[in-house]
């Protein structure tokens, strides 16, 4: 079961950051290491080498101190390999970077709930889904996390 939400949440992590960086390059102008890095750190994520993932997205940030969607992705990396901070820096920078990020917002959610905050997980669920509200896996999480409360 858990291998099965890790990869539906893989899928719209990917999604999400392949319909992200083209709207990225509208919005700033990034180099082709920059992309070169990012496509490398979205090939690592799907094969489950998280740890050249952060490498990768590191070298993102370092070319592009600004790209909510390089944190995002090295924060899914971090939250993996069980970096939980890390993970939630991440998430947070990215969230300070681009206030509608839904992956992020729901990314932070599975950090909170493996912390045992579910309020606030449910809350950047729901803010997950106020940005994109096609984020099935949020509804998904925040019905399960209010029956685990409910117990």
């Amino acid at each position: 079961m858990k291998n099965k939400k890790q990869a539906v949440f893989t899928v719209f992590l990917c999604l999400f950051i392949f319909v992200s960086i083209p709207c990225a390059y509208s919005q700033q102008e990034f180099s082709q290491e920059a992309l070169k890095h990012f496509k490398r750190s979205l090939e690592y994520i799907m094969r489950g080498d998280y740890y050249n993932a952060i490498i990768s997205s590191s070298n993102v940030i370092q070319l592009e101190k600004n790209s909510a969607v390089a944190y995002t992705i090295r924060a899914r990396a971090y939250l993996e390999i069980n970096e939980i901070d890390k993970a939630l820096a991440d998430c947070n920078k990215a969230i300070n970077l681009d206030r509608k990020n839904a992956a992020a917002y729901n990314m932070r959610g599975n950090i909170y709930i493996k912390k045992g905050d579910y309020n606030r997980a449910i809350s950047d669920w729901q803010a997950a889904i106020r940005y994109n509200p096609d984020l099935e896996e949020a509804r998904y999480n925040i019905e399960l996390a209010k029956k685990d409360q409910d117990k």
